[in-house]
């Protein structure tokens, strides 16, 4: 086993050798510009702008286009491990009284139909998507066909989370240029409950990286744990709980120290 162990390192050493490690990138960059398969990453990045200026011209920028408005339709149709954290705290939530809820990048309402089959939708509810433009457009087609219950709408405008019960997040928030926390503080009612899922955090630093769906480039966003439980701490949002996703995770490829091995989900609720 050390035998072993010392000939992996000597080959990884190897491996990291300017000309070798060279060659290895530039490899990868042509894999990834050309990927239509795989979710795959590339690159570290001081902000947003500098992801979405290295992305390679072979696909679009983001959803906002009809090939990745047209994912996820499976999603419609079934649960995965990750959702139960967060159907456990939204039945609560809607057994208690709350009856809006403002899905942030909820797509074409993929956890809406998905979650209708265990949890208990009253005639009130009211469950508000707010998307790209491309994807809330291919959401309001389906929604015709299938809901029929017309507890489903889309909306344009983030403010219109002003009021509003719930607000979920599941797997949206690295894809925006800035801090929901941000947003949030331009409202003058901010919803009291938070349910964030699908969360990449790091353990100490903050980055962005490019991310390829197979159908576009996204700038994606890593934040430091810490930094970003105290931004909604410091906006007086208590945890009250958090969970991992052990089966979600982001392999930077070249950056190690960088990847993320899970997930992070949570509830917040504001104290005020």
């Amino acid at each position: 086993m050390t035998s072993a162990n010392g000939v992996h390192r000597v080959v990884n050493r190897i491996a990291d050798l300017p000309l070798i490690r060279g060659y290895r990138e530039r490899r990868y960059a042509r894999y990834f510009a050309a990927n239509r398969d795989e979710n795959l990453f590339r690159g570290i990045f001081e902000s947003f702008d500098a992801a979405q200026r290295s992305a390679p011209e072979t696909r679009p920028l983001g959803y906002d286009n009809a090939e990745s408005a047209s994912m996820y339709l499976d999603r419609t149709r079934k649960t995965y491990p990750t959702d139960y954290p967060v159907m456990f705290w939204l039945q609560k939530l809607l057994a208690n009284g709350c009856t809006r809820v403002f899905d942030l990048g909820g797509h074409i309402g993929v956890s809406y139909y998905a979650y209708r089959k265990y949890l208990n939708y009253s005639p009130s509810l009211q469950w508000a998507v707010h998307d790209v433009p491309a994807v809330m457009a291919q959401g309001r087609k389906f929604a015709a066909e299938k809901d029929k219950d017309g507890h489903l709408t889309f909306c344009d405008r983030f403010d219109d989370v002003e009021g509003t019960d719930v607000l979920m997040a599941l797997g949206s928030l690295q894809y925006l240029p800035e801090a929901l926390v941000d947003r949030l503080r331009r409202l003058r009612a901010p919803p009291k409950h938070l349910i964030l899922n699908l969360m990449p955090l790091h353990e100490k630093h903050s980055y962005f990286t490019l991310q390829s769906i197979g159908t576009a480039f996204c700038p994606y966003r890593i934040t430091a744990v810490g930094e970003f439980l105290r931004s909604f701490e410091d906006f007086q949002y208590k945890l009250v709980d958090s969970w991992e996703n052990p089966d979600k995770s982001c392999e930077i490829p070249f950056f190690p120290k960088h990847s993320l091995d899970r997930y992070h989900g949570f509830y917040f609720c504001r104290e005020n």
